[in-house]
């Protein structure tokens, strides 16, 4: 009998350590989660919209039509500017973004300017006699390279590349018989800017910005015609500033 005990308290415990051994495993703690490092690397697409303004002049002289100062025009004007842009981003090392980026944006920048015309050395002919400088930029776009450093979800970069404007041009030399000329120019020249950009969830991100676009100069000519040779040349130049602030869906 007291075999037979001793028996089934051996049983007892070794089928107890067996089934304990067996539900340890159940009560373990989870793994920690480890959240995702967020990366820049990938294409992307959105839309942008601000302000710009242009801080140029216009400059007018005359060709066979001596005896007027040569007439400098502030050229300044500001609107609306609005459009979409395209890129890719590569992180690498590890915090270096390298991308590129292509945009357009239409334009409200608008100038309408007249000078009274003055004789060299002297003061103004009268009333009548004026410089008119018009100048409209419709559109805008640029193709820039990207080179930022990221924090995290955040990217600060700087950028710069080619840019193109498509511009309508008004000039005229008025009460001395000149035609008045309108031209439609499609400039070239280059941007380079910076801003700051923010990852809001895994595919959204916003970003503001600052661009600076130099388009240099356009030459335009107002021919007379009852003075046979004589014009009236006006030069642009024109620089853009552009703030603006844009959301990007990153796929």
């Amino acid at each position: 009998m007291r075999k037979l005990l001793s028996t089934v308290a051996f049983l007892a415990i070794t089928i107890s350590s067996a089934s304990a051994a067996d539900m340890a495993p159940r009560y373990k703690a989870p793994p920690p989660i480890i959240a995702p490092v967020w990366s820049w690397t990938g294409f992307y697409g959105g839309i942008h919209v601000g302000g710009g303004w242009s801080d140029s002049t216009a400059t007018v002289t005359q060709a066979n039509f001596p005896g007027f100062a040569v007439a400098s025009i502030g050229n300044n004007g500001n609107g609306v500017v609005g459009g979409g842009q395209i890129g890719y981003n590569w992180q690498f090392a590890p915090n270096w973004v390298l991308g590129i980026e292509g945009d357009i944006s239409g334009t409200g920048i608008r100038n309408a300017n007249v000078s009274p015309v003055f004789i060299a050395g002297g003061g103004p002919v009268g009333a009548g006699f004026n410089h008119l400088a018009d100048r409209n930029i419709d559109w805008m776009a640029s193709i820039r390279g990207r080179l930022g450093y990221a924090a995290d979800r955040w990217l600060i970069y700087f950028t710069g590349g080619g840019a193109w404007a498509d511009v309508n041009y008004r000039t005229d030399f008025t009460g001395f018989g000149f035609n008045p000329l309108s031209a439609n120019k499609t400039l070239s020249g280059w941007v380079v800017g910076g801003g700051v950009e923010y990852a809001v969830t895994n595919n959204w991100t916003v970003r503001a910005e600052y661009l600076y676009y130099d388009f240099g100069d356009e030459r335009l000519v107002n021919l007379s015609p009852v003075i046979i040779g004589a014009s009236s040349i006006t030069t642009f130049d024109t620089k853009v500033n552009v703030v603006r602030a844009g959301v990007n869906y990153k796929f």
